[in-house]
């Protein structure tokens, strides 16, 4: 494909998530109870999403000042949808919760993708279309399990640009490679 594009690989820090729950409801919905740790394995906040909101309940929070700025700007520079500098008050219980579930939603989902691919053989690939012009909350999400004979920008490239192009007024796909326990994030918008 010789269409232009821009990756950037998404960086989570030394963040990581530890008993992760995924709970599917009656309803279709999908709901998330995860501790999000620090570097040194310390639990510095818990997420939960309740059912039926779009807001996260946030718990335990032990979160430094430096570290809620420090996932702030990891968010910043790995998601170009939003502007999360600009939005963000960090006075503001709904912002902080926001900032931190969504953070922690992400990183719980790359958890789980490294656990189940250490339990196959095929590369677990989820992806997320959507649109950089205006966020509308209208993403499309898949997981699909390929066999590993293509390499990461291959799978990209030839596999997932075309479906992105086939997706009218979709521009953006954030995608999750995950192989033996090893998770590589990237987002990759198509450029005019």
């Amino acid at each position: 494909m010789n269409r232009k594009y821009l990756k950037r690989k998404q960086s989570f820090g030394d963040y990581q998530a530890a008993r992760v729950v995924w709970v599917h409801t009656r309803e279709d919905e999908t709901l998330l109870k995860a501790d999000i740790l620090d570097k040194t394995g310390k639990v510095v906040y818990k997420i939960t999403e309740p059912p039926q909101s779009e807001l996260y309940e946030i718990s335990a929070n032990a979160l430094t000042f430096e570290q809620l700025e420090e996932i702030t700007h990891l968010l910043r520079t790995s998601d170009l949808e939003r502007n999360w500098e600009e939005e963000i008050d960090y006075d503001d219980e709904e912002d902080i919760s926001f900032v931190l579930g969504f953070f922690g939603e992400c990183v719980a989902s790359r958890h789980s993708l490294m656990r189940e691919s250490r339990k196959t053989e095929d590369v677990i690939v989820e992806y997320t279309f959507d649109s950089s012009e205006d966020y509308t909350g209208d993403e499309i999400c898949k997981t699909d399990y390929l066999k590993k004979e293509a390499t990461e920008d291959d799978l990209i490239e030839e596999y997932l640009l075309p479906k992105l192009l086939e997706q009218e007024g979709m521009d953006t796909l954030r995608v999750h490679i995950a192989a033996a326990g090893v998770v590589n994030s990237y987002l990759v918008t198509i450029q005019e």
